[in-house]
């Protein structure tokens, strides 16, 4: 009887494991936001770090700074998005470079795209990645606080 008793736990065990397994794979594997960019929106490794880092740019600047720290907490590249965002201006003493360094919000990101050589359409398609990414990291309370920002 003993024996029997053993046998069904260690079955039943044995048939949860994969659905352990599967939870466990779904939390970790969010997807590579990066290489998820690169192949939806057609763009190099640098065109999506940056572009994506101008979008996160620009929620930040618009979110209160607790909700915004909770997707950079989501996010463990945020860093080297934030920091792949390229510099707008011809910098110098150029007439254009006072101009454009003082954008903000979506002009500024539109402004990132061209210098980094994306289609200004294309933002239309980072938003949804950059806005699954997060709610598969940090939920979809998160996720639509975010999405908010880019509506």
């Amino acid at each position: 009887m003993k024996r029997i008793i053993i046998l069904s736990l260690l079955v039943a065990a044995i048939m949860s494991l994969p659905s352990y397994a599967q939870i466990s794979i779904k939390k970790q594997d969010a997807g590579n936001l990066i290489e998820d960019i690169m192949k939806e929106a057609d763009v190099s490794k640098e065109q999506a770090q940056g572009g994506a880092g101008a979008l996160f740019e620009m929620a930040q600047g618009s979110m209160a700074t607790k909700d915004f720290d909770q997707i950079a907490q989501a996010v463990p590249e945020m860093d080297g998005l934030l920091g792949s965002v390229p510099a707008l201006g011809a910098g110098g003493n150029s007439m254009v470079s006072t101009p454009a360094a003082a954008l903000v919000g979506m002009p500024k990101v539109l402004a990132v795209f061209d210098k980094l050589g994306i289609s200004q359409d294309k933002v239309s398609l980072f938003t949804p990645l950059l806005v699954n990414y997060v709610e598969k990291k940090g939920g979809a309370l998160l996720g639509g606080k975010l999405a908010s920002v880019f509506k």
